[in-house]
C-alpha cells in the first residue's frame, strides 16, 4: 500500500531487520523485501542511528546475528559476514588523498594528507599509512 515503506524512513531499518529475522513466521501477506530495499537505498540518511539500523538489513543481517558471529580476534576476518581475506600484495601502488574534517562540535579542524598504498588496499590500510606519516594527527 505504501510502496514498500514500513512506518517511516527512520524505522525502516529495524522493521526490515525484524522481518528478515522472522521471515518464516511472518504470515499476513508475503513481504516484498526488494520493494523495501528500494525505499531505503533511495533515501539520503543523515541520522547516524537510522544508518546503523538500516545497514544490517542491507546486507541481509539483523542485530540478532551479532550473538552468533564467529570472528577470530587475531584477524580482521569474520567468516560469518563473508568478508574477504587481504588481497595479495600488488606491485602497483595508488596514491590516495585522505582528509578528516570536524565542523560539528568542539574545536573545528580539517587535516589532509596523501598516502601511497598497494592497489586493492582496504580503507584500513589508508588509515594506517596516514597514522604512520602523521601520528599526532591521524
Amino acid at each position: 500500500e505504501r510502496n514498500g515503506m514500513i512506518g517511516n524512513i527512520y524505522s525502516m531499518g529495524l522493521a526490515m531487520q525484524a522481518l528478515g529475522a522472522t521471515r518464516k513466521f511472518y504470515s499476513p501477506r508475503n513481504w516484498d523485501c526488494a520493494q523495501a530495499m528500494g525505499v531505503v537505498t533511495k533515501h539520503d540518511y543523515e541520522l547516524a542511528m537510522a544508518i546503523a539500523q538500516v545497514l544490517p538489513a542491507l546486507v541481509g543481517r539483523s542485530y540478532l546475528d551479532a550473538a552468533s558471529l564467529d570472528c577470530d580476534a587475531t584477524t580482521d576476518e569474520c567468516p560469518s559476514l563473508g568478508t574477504d581475506p587481504e588481497p595479495p600484495e600488488s606491485t602497483t601502488n595508488i596514491t590516495v588523498h585522505y582528509s578528516i574534517t570536524n565542523k560539528l562540535q568542539g574545536e573545528h579542524f580539517h587535516y589532509s594528507t596523501w598516502v601511497t598504498v598497494p592497489l586493492g588496499s582496504r580503507l584500513l590500510k589508508v588509515l594506517e599509512k596516514a597514522e604512520e606519516k602523521h601520528p599526532k594527527i591521524f
